[in-house]
């Protein structure tokens, strides 16, 4: 998998207010750092080894997950790097632009609106920073092993990278190596009441958030009719001093990941095909 992209330190897009969610903490107790580092840190962590070897001014990268392992030579006058979570849709390559979380079903009144909480599968870059700022990120790992599905059919339908969850009415605690929280705002804009069991996401609309013990995301779900819905990204912490993560979403051709007209736009995604 080539991973050559470069990305501007600065983020250009807008973000609403934080909301004020209090901090939990891992389920088994144990956090992985992210943030900023030099290149005299070195991982140990839960089978993860990383590291930076100093050969005669040119740094070796090493890293090994479980015997999964990736080397590179890197030139670098600044000698640093960030370990920040990313959109699960990266490994083992390219194969999808969509997530889809199944979890345990909820019946909406109709005309109004809950918020609820899922889990969702993260992975894990390594980028590069150069004097000037600029981030280019170096390698992708994962806790997780990928799982992908169909929404719909083979003749019109999304090819998604799938996880299933239960339902959470407040954040739960998370390993936030493995897993991230989905903030999910549901608006039952129907006159009837509506049972969902699952919601699509296009990753153009996922902006990841995190802090020493969580990584989050947001999104609304509009409910059209009792099989329809609206389904796109806000951009927004889930409380305060919450830092934002490096997109790495770049612009694909998503016909073979999508075959449904009209199906997206921008970054909303509209399911047709149930929410069951």
């Amino acid at each position: 998998m080539p991973i050559s992209r470069i990305y501007t330190a600065a983020s250009a897009s807008r973000r609403k207010r934080a909301l004020s969610y209090s901090k939990g903490e891992s389920v088994s107790g144990i956090s992985f750092d992210y943030g900023k580092f030099t290149f005299d840190y070195s991982i140990n962590f839960q089978g993860l080894k990383i590291g930076f070897e100093d050969k005669n001014g040119m740094y070796h990268y090493k890293r090994d997950i479980i015997g999964w392992k990736h080397e590179s030579n890197i030139a670098s006058q600044t000698g640093t790097f960030y370990l920040q979570p990313i959109e699960p849709l990266n490994l083992p390559d390219n194969v999808t632009d969509f997530i889809e979380i199944e979890f345990t079903e909820i019946t909406i009144e109709p005309n109004s609106t809950t918020v609820v909480f899922l889990t969702m599968p993260i992975e894990i870059g390594v980028f590069l920073e150069s004097k000037n700022g600029e981030r280019s990120l170096l390698d992708i790992v994962t806790f997780c092993h990928p799982k992908f599905s169909l929404y719909g059919a083979a003749s019109r339908g999304v090819i998604t990278r799938f996880h299933k969850s239960q339902v959470y009415a407040m954040p739960p605690s998370v390993e936030n190596y493995r897993e991230g929280l989905l903030r999910l705002e549901i608006e039952n804009d129907s006159s009837e009441w509506a049972t969902i069991g699952r919601v699509v996401i296009y990753q153009k609309g996922l902006t990841l958030y995190y802090d020493e013990t969580t990584v989050s995301a947001c999104a609304k779900m509009i409910v059209r009719t009792r099989d329809v819905a609206d389904v796109v990204g806000i951009d927004q912490p889930i409380r305060e001093e919450m830092t934002e993560s490096i997109p790495v979403f770049e612009s694909r051709r998503t016909t073979p990941f999508c075959n449904i007209d009209g199906a997206l736009l921008d970054s909303t995604f509209t399911m047709d095909m149930g929410m069951r």
